[in-house]
C-alpha cells in the first residue's frame, strides 16, 4: 500500500495543470538522530511548463486601518457650470507649457498584503513551504498538508533543521514493528480524482539532510485546478520509517525566466501599467508587530541563485539555493512572510521591468524602517517605540541596506556581500522613504526619529532624496523636501477636493509621493468601514472615475506631484485582508479592476510637458476633469478628460497649433446602455468594463465637437509638428 504526503492544490486556490511543468532538480538532504531519518525535498520548476498550487489561504476577517490623512477634507462643491449636450463645453488647448511633467508620476505600490506576496507575485506555488512562522506540535502548523493510507504527520523543531533560518520540518511517521529504510519516494502532480499528470522518483535518502532537485515533464493538461503535489513512499519498504521533510518548493515558469522568481501572468498585468516607480516593501508590512517582527533586508536576501539570458550567466552561482537562509516572519497582515520575494528579487523586478519598457524609467523607492511597530490599530499609544537612546542600531542597519543596493562592492564590506550573493553593478537607489504613516506617532517622529535617521543618511548618502511620512503640518527637523501622503475616501473627496487640492499648494519646494490612494466606499464619513455601510469588494466604474478626476489634478499639478500609485495593487480571492484593490486573482485566474484600466490609460498616455488650458479647471467645471500634455520625443498631443456625471457631455476643442488628420480615441465607460455605474470587474465578469479604443477619429483643424460618455475616462491622443514652449 503506498503512504502518501499531499500539498492541496485545492479547487480554489490553484491554477489549471496546464502544460504541467519539468521540475528541473530536486534534491534531498537527511541528518540522522536515533535511527530517525530526515528528508529535506526542494522542487522547483523548469520554464517549459505551468502549474500553480495554491491553496486554503487563510482569510483574516479583522481590516487592520491604514492611515488616510485629514487634512484637505473638507469637501468644497461650488455651483457647476450647466453642462449638457446641448450646451457644450468651450475647451481650448494652448501650446503654451505649464510645468515638466515628472517622469516618474504613475507607479506601483507593493507590499504584501491580501497574500499579493507570498501566495500571489512571489511565484511560489507550495504554501508553507518550510513551516516558517507556525507552533510546532499543531494542527495549524500542517496547513495544506495531509497524510493518507495511515501515514502520520506532524511539524517538528526537536531535531537539527535544514539551516538555523529552518529549525521546523514536516516529520512524516509510518506505522510499523518493522525497522527500515524508506528507499525511494515518488513526487508527483496530480488530481485530486488520482490522475497522475507527472511523476519522478528520488532515491539515496540517508541519515543526513540532503538535497534534491528534480523535473517534472507533465504529459497533459489538467481540466480544473483541483490538483495535488503528492510524495509517496511504498509502505513495503517504507514501514516503520521517519522521514523529515525541511523545506519543500514548486516553481513554475516565471517572469523573464527568473530563479525564484515572478509569476508570469501577474508579472505581465504590472508591467503593462507601464509603471515608473515601485515603492516596496511597504506600507504597513514594513512596520512588524514587534520591533523583532519588522522586515529585516538582511534575512531576505538569502544566498542569490544564477540567472541565464541567452544561454549566458548573468549572476555567480555560489550556493545550491536562494531561500533555505531565510527565516521568514510573523507579518502585519496575519500570515506568515517566507520573504522568498527579498530585497534582491525586488531590485531585479525592477529592472526587469524596466527592460520591458525603456520609454519609461524604473526607480525603485525604498521604505526603511523608522522605529515604531504597528502593534494596534484601535490603541496607538500601545505601539512600541525605540527611545531615541536605542535607535543608533536601527540606522546603523539602514545604512548597511543602502550600502548593500549602491555602493562598489570593491571597497565596501556590504556591498562585496552583494557581489559574493551573485550581483557586482551596483543597483540605482535615489529615494528612501523614512517609515510609513508616522503620522500615527507625530510626536517621537518630530522630535528625534526623523532627525536622527535624516541627519546621519543624508551626510552618509547626500544623492539621496529622503521622504517624511508624516504630516505636511509636522515641523521637522531637518526640513522635509518630500512628503508622503495617503488617501481612501468616496467618490465625492476624489471629485470635489482631491481633483483641486494641489491646485494652490505652495511652490516652495517640496513635493508629494502620493503613495497611497483609492476610493474605497460611497459612504463619506467611514471609507474604511463594512461592506453593508457603502464598502466596495471590487473597484466601480463610478469610483474609479472619481479617481481619474483626481489624477487629472495631480498631472496638472505634477511640478508638485513627483509620483502616485493607487493601493493595494493585488488581492487573492476569497483571501484578502483589504478591498478593494487594483487586481484580483486566483490559483486559476487574474484580471484588472476598472482602477487598473484607469491606471493603465493614464501611465500609458504621457506627455513630457503639460499644456495650458482654457477655462482653467477648478470646482465649477465638475463634473468634467481634464489636463492636456505634449510628448516633446513622439510630437503627441494627449487630451485626458474624467466625466464623473450620469450625462453624455459635449466639449468644443481648438488649438492654436497644427493637429493631424485623425486621432485615436481610448475610452473606459459602461457601453450597455443601462445607465448603471456602480458596476465593477468581478471573477464571474472580469472584463465587463475595459477600454475600447478606434483610430478613425477625425480631426478638423480650426475645431471640432468631442461627445465623453456619462461615468467615463477617455484619453484623446493626436499628432503635431509644432514646437512647444
Amino acid at each position: 500500500m503506498a503512504l502518501r504526503l499531499l500539498n492541496f492544490m485545492s479547487s480554489r486556490d490553484v491554477l489549471p495543470l496546464k502544460q504541467l511543468l519539468p521540475v528541473r532538480h530536486c534534491e534531498a538532504h537527511t541528518p540522522r538522530t536515533v535511527g530517525t531519518e530526515y528528508l529535506w525535498l526542494l522542487i522547483k520548476m523548469s520554464a517549459s511548463g505551468a502549474l500553480a498550487i495554491w491553496n486554503q489561504l487563510q482569510m483574516h476577517s479583522s481590516l487592520i486601518l491604514a492611515c488616510f490623512s485629514v487634512w484637505f477634507s473638507q469637501l468644497f462643491q461650488p455651483a457647476a457650470l450647466q453642462l449638457t449636450p446641448t450646451n457644450p463645453l468651450n475647451l481650448h488647448i494652448s501650446k503654451n507649457v505649464t510645468v515638466p511633467m515628472s517622469p516618474l508620476l504613475y507607479g506601483i505600490m507593493f507590499e504584501d498584503i491580501n497574500f499579493g506576496g507570498d501566495g500571489g507575485l512571489y511565484g511560489e506555488l507550495l504554501q508553507n513551504r518550510a513551516f516558517q512562522g507556525v507552533l510546532p506540535g499543531t494542527q495549524a502548523a500542517l496547513n495544506s498538508y495531509q497524510a493518507v493510507n495511515g501515514a502520520f504527520l506532524t511539524v517538528v523543531d526537536n531535531t537539527p533543521g535544514v539551516s538555523a533560518s529552518l529549525p521546523n520540518s514536516l516529520e512524516l511517521s509510518i506505522p510499523s514493528t518493522i525497522v527500515g529504510g524508506p528507499g525511494s519516494l515518488t513526487v508527483s502532480l496530480q488530481s485530486l480524482s488520482g490522475a497522475v499528470y507527472a511523476t519522478k522518483t528520488i532515491s539515496g535518502i540517508s541519515s543526513s539532510w540532503k538535497k534534491f532537485s528534480l523535473q517534472l515533464a507533465p504529459t497533459a493538461s489538467a481540466p480544473d485546478i483541483n490538483n495535488a503535489f503528492t510524495i509517496t513512499a511504498d509502505g513495503s519498504s517504507a514501514k516503520g520509517s521517519t522521514i523529515n521533510f525541511g523545506l519543500l518548493s514548486l516553481f513554475p515558469p516565471t517572469f523573464n525566466g527568473r530563479e525564484n522568481g515572478m509569476r508570469v501572468d501577474l508579472a505581465e498585468l504590472l508591467a503593462a501599467l507601464k509603471p515608473s516607480f515601485w515603492r516596496f516593501p511597504g506600507g504597513n508590512n514594513i512596520e512588524g508587530l514587534s520591533f523583532d517582527t519588522r522586515w529585516k533586508w538582511n534575512e531576505t536576501i538569502g544566498p542569490y541563485v544564477p540567472s541565464l539570458k541567452n544561454g549566458i550567466l548573468k549572476s555567480i552561482l555560489l550556493t545550491d539555493s536562494s531561500i533555505e537562509n531565510r527565516p521568514g516572519r510573523v507579518a502585519n497582515w496575519g500570515y506568515p512572510n517566507t520573504d522568498g520575494l527579498g530585497l534582491l528579487e525586488y531590485l531585479d523586478w525592477i529592472e526587469d521591468l524596466k527592460a520591458t519598457e525603456s520609454f519609461y524609467r524604473q526607480e525603485p523607492i525604498l521604505a526603511i524602517w523608522s522605529g515604531i511597530a504597528t502593534a494596534n490599530y484601535s490603541d496607538l499609544t500601545t505601539w512600541p517605540i525605540v527611545p531615541e537612546a536605542d535607535l543608533q542600531p536601527y540606522i546603523d542597519d539602514a545604512i548597511n541596506e543602502i550600502e548593500f543596493i549602491t555602493e562598489d562592492a570593491k571597497t565596501n564590506k556590504n556591498a562585496a556581500l552583494r557581489a559574493q550573493l551573485g550581483r557586482e553593478e551596483p543597483y540605482a537607489l535615489k529615494y528612501i522613504e523614512v517609515g510609513n504613516e508616522d503620522q500615527f506617532q507625530p510626536a517621537s517622529y518630530a522630535a528625534y526619529r526623523w532627525q536622527a535617521f535624516v541627519s546621519t543618511l543624508s551626510a552618509k548618502f547626500p544623492n539621496l532624496t529622503f521622504i517624511d511620512t508624516s504630516l505636511p503640518t509636522t515641523a521637522l527637523d531637518p526640513p522635509y523636501t518630500s512628503i508622503d501622503f495617503h488617501e481612501y475616501n468616496s467618490p465625492d473627496w476624489f471629485k470635489f477636493t482631491g481633483a483641486f487640492m494641489f491646485d494652490n499648494y505652495p511652490r516652495n519646494g517640496t513635493q508629494f509621493l502620493v503613495g497611497e490612494y483609492a476610493v474605497t466606499s460611497t459612504d463619506d464619513q467611514n471609507a474604511l468601514g463594512t461592506f453593508a455601510s457603502g464598502r466596495f469588494q471590487f473597484p466601480t466604474l463610478e469610483g474609479s472615475v472619481a479617481e481619474a478626476a483626481f489624477m487629472t489634478g495631480m498631472e496638472r499639478n505634477t511640478d508638485v506631484v513627483f509620483a502616485a500609485a493607487y493601493a493595494p495593487t493585488l488581492e487573492h480571492l476569497g483571501a484578502n485582508q483589504w478591498t478593494p484593490d487594483l487586481i484580483s486573482f486566483d490559483a486559476g485566474t487574474s484580471f484588472g479592476s476598472t482602477s487598473y484600466y484607469v491606471q493603465q490609460l493614464f501611465s500609458s498616455n504621457r506627455g513630457t510637458h503639460i499644456l495650458a488650458t482654457t477655462p482653467t479647471q477648478d470646482n465649477s467645471t465638475n463634473p468634467l476633469y481634464w489636463v492636456a500634455s505634449h510628448n516633446n520625443d513622439t510630437n503627441l498631443v494627449f487630451l485626458k478628460v474624467a466625466n464623473t456625471g450620469n450625462d453624455d457631455l459635449v466639449v468644443y476643442l481648438t488649438f492654436d497649433f497644427s493637429v493631424g488628420p485623425t486621432a485615436t480615441l481610448s475610452t473606459l465607460s459602461q457601453t450597455d446602455g443601462s445607465g448603471i455605474f456602480n458596476v465593477s470587474n468581478t471573477p464571474d465578469n472580469p472584463r465587463n468594463i475595459i477600454p475600447v479604443h478606434s483610430s478613425t477619429v477625425v480631426l478638423h483643424p480650426t475645431g471640432f465637437n468631442a461627445t465623453f460618455s456619462a461615468q467615463s475616462v477617455t484619453v484623446l491622443t493626436f499628432s503635431t509638428k509644432d514646437k512647444f514652449s
